[in-house]
Parts: C-alpha cells; structure tokens; sequence
C-alpha cells in the first residue's frame, strides 16, 4: 500500500509539472523553461540524426524550412500574418538537433534576428548565413560586381539549378518579385531581371487607378470583363514576356537554356508551359550544395 500510495503521488506531481509546463508554453512557446525534456536542449536522443541540416528561407510574405539533408523534402511555412515565432518553436523544440542551422533572408534583417534568438534557445547553436559569393567552387561566377549585394534566395536558386544541369540554364523566381538569373554553360552569370509578381502588380493597378475590381483568374488570353481582363493580363503578360527575353537571347547566343521556375506562384505562371520545369525546392536544393562546398 505506501509503493502504491507513493506511485499515485508520483503520478499526481508528474502531471501537475506537465500542466505547468503546458501553460508555460501558451504564454510564451518561444522562450525555453527548465521544464523542457533533454530532446530540446541537444541531449544525447538529439544527436541521433547527425547529418540533418535545418535549412530557412525567410522570404517576403512568408518563413519556410526544412529539416533533412536531401531534396525533395518536407517544407512547412508559416506567414508573417499570423504567429509565425509561435509555429517555428513548436514546429523545431522536438527535432533532434540539425548538424548545422543556416538562414536566407530578404526580409527585414529584425526576422533573421529573432530566427537566430530561438536557434539559440533551443540548441545553442550559431545560425549560418548564406550571402552570395562571387566564385562558388567553380559551379558559379555572379555577374555583380559586388557579389554580397544579390539576393540569396537568386543566388541560391542559381546554385540549386546548376546542381541539375551543367548546360545554359536561366532560373525564374516567382514570389514577390519576378527574377529571371541566366547561366552559361561555364557556370558564368550573365545577369538577370526584375520586375512586379502577380500580387504587386495588381495592387498597383488598384492603388492608382479607379474603378478597378480585384482581378479573376482565366484560362483564356483576353478577358471579357475588367477583373479577367486584369486576371489574363497578369498571369500571362509576366510568363509571355520572360518567354521573349529567352527567346531573344537564344537568338543572340545560338543555344538553347534549360528554364527552371520556383517560389510561391511558379504553377500559376508556368505550370502549363512545357519549356519550364517546376522545382520547388530549387533554393533548398542551392542551400545544401553551398553547404556540402564549405
């Protein structure tokens, strides 16, 4: 009778630390207690997968990763809209720790900032940044004089796709913005473009100009209304025009490029185009092979 008293009472403490460690966690799911199982501070189960990577891409309008060592993986994302600190913590605290942490970010500098500090909390681990280089282990040679200055998520892309292909390539990223990067066959960069994605092109048209409606997607080249005439203008106008400057400079060079497409809206755009090949996880791709070279 005390061994079962003595187990009740066990139980009885067990579950009112886990009650509390519940509560600690709703009023603040970033911040580590000391409650926490050994799995979340790196102990000895953590170390179990010690080839993992976890691996961030902190675009504009979102926060992706993924935990593995190889493509295609499993990406979660969580918008900068909601709690997006909240769904990181709860999404890494049981991972076994990654082998090495390491962030693209073209978002605010605040973001990679407070990506770094729950890093930290859970592994105490330093977060890598990936910054374009100029020459990347004769794989590739950006164009800008001042390599730091292109963004990763390009630069990364660049990387990712050379990884599939050794030919002339060009890489389109269609988030945000729309970049066109384009490769020779020598791994050289020879430059890029940037114009509006879907979304700030609409805004701009709504912002300054009255009496518009949101646009209607349409399969069909015209509209026959003024939203599906914004909705064909957009979604085929942005892939018609890259298709040109391609076209263009195949002429100019004699060959042909391999055309890749990635990022958030690179189905809607190109998803009917059989010259282009979807690869969403092209900047995963490009962050694992900058790794494998350092």
């Amino acid at each position: 009778k005390p061994q079962t008293r003595r187990a009740a009472e066990d139980s009885t403490r067990l579950y009112g630390e886990a009650a509390q460690h519940r509560m600690r966690l709703s009023e603040d799911c970033y911040t580590l207690t000391p409650t926490l199982p050994p799995l979340c501070r790196g102990g000895e189960n953590s170390r179990v997968l010690t080839t993992m990577y976890l691996l961030i891409d902190a675009g504009n309008s979102r926060i992706k990763w993924l935990y593995g060592n190889a493509v295609p993986g499993i990406v979660e994302a969580a918008s900068y809209k909601e709690d997006w600190r909240t769904k990181l913590w709860r999404a890494w605290h049981l991972l076994p720790e990654p082998r090495r942490i390491a962030i693209s970010c073209v978002n605010n500098a605040s973001i990679e900032t407070e990506v770094a500090a729950i890093v930290d909390d859970l592994w105490g681990k330093p977060l890598q940044t990936f910054i374009a280089q100029k020459e990347t282990n004769h794989t590739l040679t950006v164009a800008y004089s001042e390599a730091h200055t292109l963004g990763a998520d390009r630069y990364l892309a660049m990387l990712g796709a050379r990884g599939l292909t050794h030919e002339p390539l060009c890489v389109v990223g269609c988030g945000t913005a729309i970049t066109l990067d384009v490769v020779e066959r020598d791994g050289q960069h020879i430059g890029g473009l940037i114009l509006p994605g879907i979304r700030l092109a609409e805004n701009a048209l709504l912002q300054n100009t009255q009496k518009l409606r949101p646009m209607r997607w349409t399969p069909n080249l015209l509209g026959t209304d003024t939203a599906s005439c914004i909705g064909a203008g957009i979604h085929h106008a942005i892939p018609a025009g890259i298709n040109s400057i391609m076209d263009e400079l195949e002429t100019t060079t004699g060959h042909y490029y391999h055309r890749f497409a990635f990022g958030g809206d690179a189905q809607i755009l190109f998803g009917n185009r059989p010259d282009y090949r979807i690869e969403p996880d092209l900047m995963f791709r490009g962050m694992i092979d900058r790794l494998a070279t350092d």
